[in-house]
């Protein structure tokens, strides 16, 4: 059917089409405009039963009618040959979001042109791409390379689909991503700081104590080197000040796809998942499982704990401090923990604000697991150990894990250093049933003038039995006899006998050990949770027990939880050898109850908690707490908590505040607390910078992999999930972490932009990086204005409806409208814009155009100019 005017000359449709023109404009601010013209008109003329619309050019009045610029609106989705930012499908599956090059064909339609590389780095089977004669064109589109293909283009939504048969592409695991597509990032050195500054002062007596944490870092291609250190001071009235730098690790390591794996130099961990972790300084080669598939594939505990008071909590591993920071009264957790090994206890230290301290040990150890078949796992590690006295005894290990079945995975290792020889075989078992892992070990060591060897042999099993809903997440039992001995023992036995002291560890002359964890769900009732180990020595030593049984459940907003911890230490030998000293042990109950509820409605109201916990242990005193947090500001960057406490061992009452403000560069907070004997007073800081070509840029923190945003002249444009980032007035913002070996989408938000002539003209962008690697994304944007121009004088007629206007580099940058009104987008103050509805010199006119002294804070500039023929 044919599309007829209003009475009043007015064109519905072809308004809606040049909305649809205007919104594929570059500039967002356009986009208003155009869709308040779309959404204004009535759709008095639908289409019916499936016919189409037509555009007649004989309906326009006067000369107009003579001017063929609106019949190209008759075919669905046409569009002008240009360049345009697209989303590309691939049979319903998102590719990326591209910028590409449309030309008109042989039968004069437009379509997306295609590169061979292009349609390789789709998918498309090489042998399915058809090979270019010399006399074909350079553009060539989908249909016109792929056999049985095509293509479909949505202008309206900037989408672009192409359908490709199944048995023309490659077949990829879900989530895989070409070796192509990985980006090795940019030349930067960067520093992650975390520092932590406490304050008390109790029975008159001041103590400080300052944390700093450094994780930097240089990429130099593939090549990554890392450095992790801290320094701490510590001072008291009582003694004098102990300042420390403690450098942790110095690496280099390097990905290779090429065969799966990372490789490592200098100061690392080995894997731990076999034999026991230890630290060293080498070589290490190991399978990294983050650059398999998602569809086809890491590990820190969490550590919970009760504080008194406002408290410092340190975490310790292998005597080496690797994590520091303040804690309200009450429960905390800890989750965010660096990975640092698979094996290795932690160590706890609790340090109230009135000077006690107590402390309490983490097991940290991995599960077993199971490998798909074909897959297999290998580590490689050799070098000088660290960490253990000092030693500095060499040693190499290697492990290899296999996926024999869906049901059996296959292990084994050895291990070798001097005077010392492990071997270890084993199994995974998967089947209804549950995972069990079996394994066993062969030590043989020299001890001075004897040698001793013995067998480890152990089981894991983990199960979730649906009907009940019961997780056994872990279960497992060891066994040791006499003469078996951990590489870590011998070594410290050796270094311990030229002393004459005594070497103690968790593994030396334990006969058993058996540790579980369960979960089981109640339903509408709550969930049960059970955590223990227990762990018998010979020599004398005592058993070694903990446990902890918590239940917890909500009711609408109301939640609750109630826990019994335990932890009893045997009798262990203290001191040189020829004393026999020994230290008899302790035990420690407690019983916590906690109640949390909102105060208000709504998802930003604050919660208000309140808990006792019990102790046996001393005195068998009880602590009180109660408090209030929230966050305010409308993107809840700020946080903020107050509680109060009672205990009822003498110290009386405590209250105490703090305040966590997230900026887009840094992380800052601040706490006080005060009780009957005690001030305290703390502040943390915790940010990142990254120095690059572009000069530095600060962030929030760094994640191992993470991207430099570049978009020049946005200052003020929000990086989307970057922690409240902003792109600076340098034009850099961080996107703090990504996930390597995976397609990342990276996003900027153009609302917050202060330049009113600047806009973005992509916001998003997809990326791959390789693990460690630091990806420079770079987004195009546009200093333009928008200019509405009424024509004083133009050639005989007047100017078509619907013809478009081209800036100095032949771009279309806008078109013409109802009563010879355009619409355009300049890039400069000054400049030549070109109207053109023909192919000939009179089919064409030009406006010369001048901001040159206007109030460049407009968002749309009106102007009266006369289009002069060429």
């Amino acid at each position: 059917m044919q599309v007829k005017m209003t009475p009043n000359g007015f064109y519905p449709d072809l308004c809606q089409r040049m909305a649809s023109v205007l919104i594929s404009l570059p500039g967002a601010r356009v986009k208003p405009l155009a869709l308040l013209l779309w959404l204004s008109i009535p759709q008095v003329f639908a289409a019916e039963n499936g016919n189409a619309y037509e555009f007649d050019d004989s309906m326009l009045v006067g000369s107009a009618k003579e001017q063929k610029t609106i019949a190209r609106f008759n075919q669905a989705n046409a569009i002008e040959a240009g360049t345009y930012q697209v989303d590309i499908f691939i049979n319903s599956t998102f590719l990326a979001r591209q910028t590409l090059k449309f030309a008109a064909g042989e039968r004069g339609s437009v379509s997306a042109c295609f590169t061979r590389d292009m349609l390789l780095k789709a998918g498309i089977l090489p042998d399915s791409i058809k090979e270019k004669t010399s006399d074909e064109a350079q553009c060539l589109n989908l249909e016109q390379q792929v056999e049985g293909a095509s293509s479909r283009f949505d202008f309206s939504r900037l989408r672009l689909d192409l359908y490709v048969p199944q048995a023309l592409m490659q077949r990829m695991a879900r989530g895989a991503v070409s070796v192509g597509d990985l980006s090795v990032g940019e030349t930067v050195a960067f520093a992650n700081y975390d520092t932590n500054y406490y304050r008390t002062k109790a029975s008159g007596s001041t103590t400080e104590s300052t944390y700093l944490g450094l994780n930097s870092g240089l990429n130099l291609g593939l090549w990554q080197f890392r450095q992790q250190s801290t320094f701490t001071r510590f001072s008291s009235d009582n003694s004098p000040s102990n300042t420390q730098w403690n450098s942790i690790r110095n690496y280099v390591q390097r990905p290779l796809p090429s065969i799966g794996s990372q490789m490592t130099l200098g100061d690392s961990f080995t894997a731990g998942t076999l034999f026991s972790s230890l630290g060293f300084r080498g070589i290490q080669l190991e399978t990294d499982d983050r650059m398999l598939p998602e569809s086809q594939r890491g590990y820190a505990p969490t550590i919970r704990g009760v504080a008194a008071t406002t408290a410092k909590v340190s975490v310790s591993q292998s005597g080496v401090q690797i994590y520091q920071t303040t804690v309200a009264p009450g429960a905390f957790v800890i989750d965010d923990l660096f990975p640092t090994s698979y094996q290795g206890d932690l160590v706890v230290e609790v340090q109230e604000a009135d000077g006690r301290v107590s402390s309490f040990t983490v097991p940290f150890s991995a599960v077993s697991d199971s490998m798909r078949p074909g897959q297999s796992r290998v580590s490689f590690s050799a070098g000088q150990v660290r960490n253990i006295g000092n030693s500095d005894a060499l040693f190499t290990d290697l492990t290899y894990q296999a996926g024999l079945s869906n049901a059996i995975t296959a292990n084994t290792g050895v291990r070798v250093s001097d005077g010392y020889q492990a071997l270890l075989g084993g199994a995974v078992f998967a089947s209804e049933l549950g995972a069990l892992g079996v394994n066993a070990t062969y030590s043989r060591a020299d001890m001075w003038d004897t040698t001793v060897d013995g067998w480890r042999v152990g089981a894991t099993y983990s199960r979730t039995f649906a009907p009940t809903s019961t997780t056994l997440a872990l279960a497992g039992y060891r066994y040791s006899t006499d003469g078996y001995r951990d590489l870590s023992d011998v070594l410290g036995l050796r270094e311990a006998h030229g002393t004459n002291e005594v070497w103690l560890s968790n593994t030396y002359q334990q006969s058993n050990q058996f540790v579980a964890t369960i979960s089981q769900g109640l339903g509408g009732y709550g969930q049960l949770y059970f955590s223990g180990s227990t762990s018998t020595y010979r020599g004398g030593r005592g058993r070694d027990t903990q446990y902890q049984m918590a239940y917890s459940n909500s009711f609408k907003s109301f939640s609750y939880n109630l826990s019994v911890g335990r932890q009893q230490t045997g009798r262990i030998p203290t001191g040189v050898v020829s004393d026999g000293n020994t230290n008899n042990g302790t035990t420690q109950n407690v019983i916590s109850f906690s109640v949390s509820v909102p105060w208000g409605n709504g998802p930003r109201a604050p919660f208000i908690s309140a808990g006792a916990t019990h102790e046996t242990s001393g005195n068998g005193q009880t602590n009180y707490q109660t408090g209030v947090a929230g966050t305010l500001g409308e993107d809840q960057t700020l946080s903020y908590a107050v509680n109060g406490a009672f205990n009822s061992g003498g110290e009386g009452g405590s209250f105490g505040t703090g305040l966590v403000k997230q900026l887009p560069v840094v992380t800052v907070g601040g706490s006080f607390s005060q009780g009957r004997n005690y001030t305290q007073g703390g502040a943390t800081a915790r940010g990142a910078a990254v120095i690059h070509s572009g000069g530095v840029t600060f962030g929030p923190y760094l994640g191992d992999t993470f991207a430099l945003v570049e978009a020049e002249g946005v200052k003020g444009a929000q990086v989307m999930n970057g922690m409240g980032a902003k792109i600076n007035s340098f034009g850099y913002a961080i996107v703090p972490s990504l996930v390597p070996y995976r397609y990342n989408e990276i996003g900027l938000d153009a609302k917050g932009i202060e330049n009113q002539s600047a806009e973005l003209t992509e916001n998003q962008q997809r990326i791959a990086p390789y693990a460690g690697s630091a990806v420079k994304v770079s987004f195009k944007t546009l200093e333009g204005y928008a200019l509405l121009i009424k024509l004083l004088s133009s050639p005989e007629g007047g100017l078509p409806l619907g013809s478009n206007v081209y800036d100095s580099n032949d771009t279309v940058v806008g078109l013409v409208g109802q009563g010879n009104q355009i619409y355009a987008r300049a890039a400069g103050k000054q400049g030549k814009l070109r109207v053109k509805w023909g192919d000939s010199a009179g089919e064409q006119c030009t406006l010369n155009y001048d901001l040159r002294g206007k109030d460049m804070n407009q968002s749309l500039y009106r102007l009266e100019l006369s289009c002069n023929s060429n």
